[in-house]
């Protein structure tokens, strides 16, 4: 005997699930961030305020691609209407430009707090590079979305004529995402290297920013999933799994972006308040010299913020 049929609508009620699910992690993750930065320098830096524009945007990708999920998502296309597909495509459509902007915005946060960590003047033209990098990529990977098919039904790949190559595209946007993240996890290993601390001090700093190669393994999964069902006979079913897949990517760059400041979140809730020996705006204090060296000295960075340094570039 046969077990009973799921409903139709299931696959969309398990995608919202997923979908707000990871926006909550993601919004508690940055709560704890922006409460540690607040608590120690009364005061939020450059860097915050972009990660809360990229939150802002993050919202707007997933009232989008919700809206578009509750047309049939995870459902076969011969299911749904015509009106039903073409609301999803145009959600789709939006969400992907909200999507670009809110992992592009993670990025730059990211590129302000390596501005903030690292005197050097080597480190600061390795970032100036990656915000250049990731400036043109937002830019063409927007550009090519709002014009994907000929006006005026841009959204239209389904139906549409004249449309771009959506497999090239979205290789471009994955690849080039996922080198930047490699960029961004190689920049904190060469400035973590000049920082003088213990084995285990160092062993526990890099753990924690290296867990952006999480980000990695989800977009190349998520490309290798597309790729495989795309072009597709059956869209609002086959792009079910490609599109979790990318909420993840989201969830995962905002929750990975707020990680080192995590740890002295918990401390200080143990301890029932946050102190850091040096109140800047900015990330890390990176202003106490001490003669006689060529590192950065990391301090206390499981229980505030504070960073010194002597280290100059050569």
């Amino acid at each position: 005997m046969d077990g009973p049929e799921l409903p139709h609508n299931d696959a969309r009620t398990v995608f919202q699930i997923i979908l707000w699910f990871l926006f909550i992690i993601a919004i508690l993750s940055v709560g704890a961030r922006l409460g540690t930065k607040y608590a120690m320098a009364r005061k939020l830096a450059l860097a915050d305020w972009i990660l809360l524009a990229a939150q802002s945007a993050y919202l707007a990708q997933c009232v989008s691609i919700s809206l578009g999920a509750s047309q049939g998502l995870g459902d076969s296309v011969s299911q749904l209407s015509e009106y039903a597909v073409e609301n999803f495509l145009q959600a789709e459509y939006a969400s992907f430009v909200f999507q670009l902007i809110a992992l592009a915005l993670i990025k730059w946060s990211i590129s302000s707090s390596i501005q903030q960590l690292s005197p050097s003047a080597t480190h600061k033209r390795l970032d100036l590079i990656l915000r250049v990098v990731v400036g043109i990529w937002l830019l063409t990977a927007v550009l090519t979305s709002l014009f994907q098919c000929a006006l005026p039904t841009p959204w239209d790949y389904l139906h549409g004529s004249q449309c771009i190559n959506r497999r090239a595209w979205w290789t471009y946007v994955s690849l080039i995402n996922v080198a930047t993240e490699f960029f961004i996890v190689a920049l904190y290993f060469l400035i973590i290297g000049k920082l003088r601390m213990s084995l285990a001090r160092r062993s526990l700093v890099l753990i924690i920013f290296s867990t952006r190669l999480l980000i990695i393994a989800i977009a190349l999964t998520q490309l290798a999933i597309f790729l495989r069902v795309f072009p597709s006979s059956d869209l609002t079913k086959d792009l079910w799994l490609p599109t979790v897949l990318n909420q993840a990517t989201l969830s995962t760059s905002v929750v990975t972006a707020c990680g080192p400041y995590l740890r002295p979140f918990m401390e200080s809730l143990e301890s029932g308040m946050a102190r850091v020996e040096n109140l800047p705006g900015s990330e890390l204090d990176l202003s106490r010299r001490r003669p006689g060296s060529n590192g950065y000295y990391l301090s206390g960075f499981g229980s505030s913020a504070a960073c010194s340094s002597q280290a100059t570039d050569r």
